[in-house]
């Protein structure tokens, strides 16, 4: 039985040591300590910190492996690709796993194949080179080896300059931030997959996020309201830039914006990794027919996969984020999905656990998923599939 060996067994990472099992191969997986969820459902595991590349090497040899991966997670991709070249079995290059922890670098590896750009952009390694530095306003300051908007600051103003630098730096675990021009504009998030020589696109997704006066609402819908000819251009400007950053395999995320001027979609994010958020493990297999965690796990031991699209639907998804409180009672829900266009219902609560004030994914419900004959129907079958919800789930 062929083994694979994933680096990382925190939550983003159970999906996979658990898929690779039930695909019929033998999995095995490390982490910096013991307790981490992954090491449950794994044939075996080792206590080793996924940066220790040589030790973790050491831990493929004595399995004898016949793939590595990750899931859901940059860190672990410089010792991915570490063992994956040392024992020749398939992975992302090393150059390409190196780049993909520096935002600032593949910032300039765009720009320097020829992608959209806007602005300037510069980085820092010093705050005491801020008082030579000639900011244009408004800019975004980000730290170059960010996660999740960490260290993220929009400066409109001269006298924001200063703390918003330090806040990225605060953020920076290597000490090296960039700055960047604000686009003004309509931002996307798209995952796009890298299989036999092709680039596919997979979903072009709207994220809206609305505060209400307790909670925000939190919304995300393929395709929504792009025309086709936009469609076109932000697929043209992905698979450019997946080809420059040298990705042959594997799912790459993207944020971008369509600037509001001239129409045009500039990359302001990219993550080689499958994307977050029910994208990658709800979205697309429900939008494009296409399973990107089977399609991985066959592609780390050098199987062929048809990665192509085999539809496009619309799919519509929410967080099912509410007031906070208790909850006090989970009515049986699950007898919902199949009507009224709701095609999922993903629940992380349970009765009696604590909702916090909404800060980060871990302060929701869970997510509801809808769709649509057209992207504006899913996403009125999502707003109302969240008002019942609110139904099913009592909070106190």
């Amino acid at each position: 039985m062929k083994k694979i060996l994933v680096i990382g067994a925190a939550e983003y990472q159970v999906p996979a040591i658990k898929r690779i099992k039930d695909l019929g191969y033998e999995s095995y997986c490390v982490d910096y300590k013991l307790g981490q969820p992954g090491f449950a459902y794994a044939n075996g595991f080792k206590v080793i910190d996924v940066k220790d590349r040589d030790a973790c090497l050491d831990y493929a040899k004595e399995l004898k492996i016949d793939g590595v991966m990750s899931w859901g997670s940059t860190l672990t991709l410089p010792t991915v690709s570490y063992i994956g070249e040392f024992l020749g079995v398939p992975c992302i290059s090393m150059d390409t796993a190196l780049r993909s922890m520096d935002k600032y670098a593949i910032k300039l590896r765009l720009a320097e194949c020829g992608l959209n750009v806007k602005g300037k952009t510069f980085d820092l390694k010093d705050i005491t080179e801020v008082p030579g530095c000639n900011f244009e306003l408004p800019f975004v300051v980000k730290p170059c080896d960010g996660s999740g908007s960490k260290g993220v600051r929009l400066v409109t103003a001269k006298s924001e300059i200063e703390d918003a630098i330090q806040y990225a730096f605060d953020g920076a675990r290597d000490n090296h931030i960039y700055v960047e021009s604000l686009i003004l504009g309509e931002e996307f998030s798209v995952e796009a997959y890298a299989a036999d020589d092709s680039v596919h696109l997979y979903s072009i997704v709207k994220t809206e996020f609305n505060w209400l006066d307790d909670y925000p609402v939190y919304k995300q819908t393929t395709f929504l309201g792009i025309p086709e000819y936009t469609e076109k251009l932000i697929e043209e400007e992905v698979c450019k830039a997946v080809k420059a950053l040298g990705i042959k395999f594997g799912p790459v995320n993207f944020d971008l914006i369509v600037a509001a001027d001239d129409g045009k979609p500039y990359i302001i994010d990219v993550g080689i990794r499958n994307g977050q958020n029910l994208i990658a493990s709800h979205i697309v297999p429900y939008s494009r027919g296409v399973d990107e965690l089977n399609n991985s796990i066959e592609l780390s031991l050098g199987n062929y996969v048809d990665a192509t699209p085999v539809k496009k639907d619309y799919i519509s998804s929410r967080l099912l984020i509410y007031k906070p409180g208790v909850i006090t009672k989970i009515k049986e829900y699950k007898q919902l999905i199949g009507t009224d266009n709701i095609v999922d219902i993903i629940l992380r609560k349970k009765e009696g656990d604590i909702l916090n004030p909404y800060q980060t994914k871990s302060d929701i419900c869970g997510w509801v998923l809808c769709s649509g004959q057209t992207p504006e129907d899913a996403s009125i079958n999502a707003d109302l599939a969240w008002k019942v919800l609110q139904n099913y789930i009592i909070i106190e």
